[in-house]
């Protein structure tokens, strides 16, 4: 039998991060499925079990060994990168778990100590709620409950979807609920599956009442009623028929209500106002135009910052995205050595991303910032000369001080993984104790291209930057005369498929008052007019 100290001596830890956002801690998760394998194939010949118990776990002692070789790290981020199998990787695994757990009772220390390690229940969650904010935003090209003409194997089946709608359902998401239940409701009468289908019809008809569908709720109800009569359950006949009879009145008496209850005119559904506007069309690849946009044609120049060292021999590709704003990007300013280094410095200290609390929108509304789904891990420039030379480089191309900037924070997001929109300066500087004042200019690497989604979008001024690997966003918060700059609202868009890393870099106004000194011309408190660097 393998020692107590069986996780350490395979190295399968995972992080206190999100399992679904980082593709290293899925593999654990495959790793560990290979282990599981293992430690119960020497319990099922070492403990006398009845047969049929011993044959079931043999069923799952297969199934895991299977799992491991299918899903080999070659192969896991092409087959994790579409939401439906992420979410039935989770399912799947909770159902198995669960099982296994039945079946062997006390079990034994190591294959105890390998349960533990396993993703909880809030994994499946975080893979619905993906799903869900998926659909929401991006529409027909995220919706998962039909088949398409490339894919019909990712289609959420109707016990999937009646799941996926009840968690709306807990979330008081009630156009999600009926856009999920309707589907499954027309999944189970395909199947015949009578019993499911009076359990989605029980709650269609909650919704539909909640929305104010009083029509459809009486369909749904006479359709149960029909169900519960051929049954003979006829308590439950005369509660429905009392409900039928209130959902008459309201409509404006039986005549009325007959045509009403033909489902010939669609429901009505009030969205939740989850995604501001803009925000989903720029997240949806759409043109937004605000009078903030740029409507100068885009520029973009060789910089060297007047010949420095660092630039000289290889100047940064700068394209200029909005010069009023201050945003740019620069292409190819990361190796794909120094990609690699990030990532893995990263990796080990991945925690799931903290929350902040909402701030006031430039209109005055309250911008509640408690949606995010990534990983976060913190890299320091004392790790690594290769690091510290990169936090130089990006210091010279902005031509900014870099001693009282923060370390790199790497970002990984999975499948759904976003965060929500958000200003990075806050009113009170003393929000960044020890960096020495507040956040003066922002710079984001992409480590990665991004197969569809991921987006960094700015609803203000409607401009949009994709991710491209080695390339580099960056833009000013602050106005000269070190106001915050409310136009610099940001957001990261939910990933529709594969995985995204990129990591931010933050500069603090101390040591940089002569870099970036306050302007005679009073407008310039309000207005930029200048991005960081002129064309040379």
């Amino acid at each position: 039998m393998l020692p107590h100290t069986l996780l350490l001596l395979t190295g399968v830890i995972l992080t206190n991060s999100q399992t679904l956002n980082s593709l290293d801690e899925m593999y654990k998760v495959v790793e560990l499925k290979s282990v599981l394998s293992d430690q119960l194939d020497e319990y099922i010949h070492t403990v006398a079990l009845n047969g049929k118990t011993k044959e079931r776990l043999q069923k799952y002692i297969s199934k895991l060994h299977n799992e491991s070789i299918s899903l080999a790290k070659e192969k896991l981020e092409e087959e994790m990168s579409h939401p439906v199998r992420v979410y039935r990787f989770f399912s799947e695994l909770m159902t198995d778990l669960a099982d296994i757990d039945k079946l062997i009772g006390e079990g034994t220390d190591e294959i105890n100590d390998i349960m533990e390690q396993f993703p909880k229940d809030d994994e499946l969650d975080l893979a619905a709620d993906a799903i869900i904010r998926l659909q929401e935003l991006y529409g027909d090209i995220a919706d998962f409950t039909l088949p398409r003409e490339n894919n019909s194997k990712d289609v959420l089946t109707a016990n999937e979807l009646f799941d996926i709608g009840s968690r709306c359902m807990d979330n008081n998401n009630t156009c999600g609920a009926l856009h999920y239940m309707l589907r499954a409701k027309e999944l189970f009468e395909a199947a015949n599956d009578v019993d499911s289908l009076m359990m989605t019809l029980e709650h269609l008809v909650d919704l539909m009442e909640q929305e104010g569908n009083f029509g459809y709720a009486l369909n749904y109800t006479l359709l149960q009623i029909e169900y519960y009569e051929s049954v003979g359950e006829q308590e439950t006949v005369e509660v429905l028929k009392d409900s039928a009879e209130e959902y008459r009145y309201t409509l404006g008496g039986k005549l009325q209500a007959k045509k009403k209850a033909t489902l010939s005119e669609p429901y009505n559904c009030e969205p939740s106002p989850y995604f501001n506007f803009n925000y989903q069309q720029l997240c949806k690849g759409e043109t937004v135009i605000t009078e903030h946009t740029d409507k100068k044609p885009l520029h973009c120049h060789l910089y060297t910052n007047n010949n420095h060292p660092l630039l000289r021999l290889s100047p940064a590709k700068i394209e200029e995205i909005n010069t009023a704003f201050g945003l740019s990007f620069a292409h190819d300013v990361l190796t794909e050595r120094e990609i690699e280094l990030l990532k893995q410095a990263a990796s080990s200290k991945f925690a799931a991303s903290k929350i902040v609390e909402g701030r006031e929108d430039i209109d005055g509304s309250v911008i509640q910032q408690q949606s995010r789904s990534s990983n976060t891990g913190w890299v320091f420039d004392e790790e690594n000369k290769v690091i510290q030379e990169m936090s130089k480089r990006v210091a010279t191309i902005l031509n900014l001080d870099i001693e009282s900037a923060e370390p790199f924070q790497v970002l990984s997001y999975g499948i759904g993984g976003f965060y929500l929109q958000h200003y990075d300066w806050d009113e009170d500087e003393d929000s960044f104790p020890g960096f020495g004042g507040n956040r003066i200019a922002t710079w984001i690497f992409y480590l990665n291209d991004v197969k569809e989604g991921g987006a960094t979008v700015f609803p203000h001024i409607g401009a949009a930057v994709w991710p491209e690997k080695g390339g580099a966003a960056f833009w000013r918060n602050l106005h000269y005369n070190g106001t915050p700059n409310d136009l610099n609202l940001h957001a990261a868009c939910p990933v529709l498929k594969g995985y995204k890393w990129a990591s931010n870099k933050w500069f603090h106004q101390h040591g940089n008052e002569f870099k970036w000194p306050c302007k005679l011309d009073s407008k310039l408190e309000f207005y930029m007019t200048e991005s960081f660097n002129s064309v040379e």
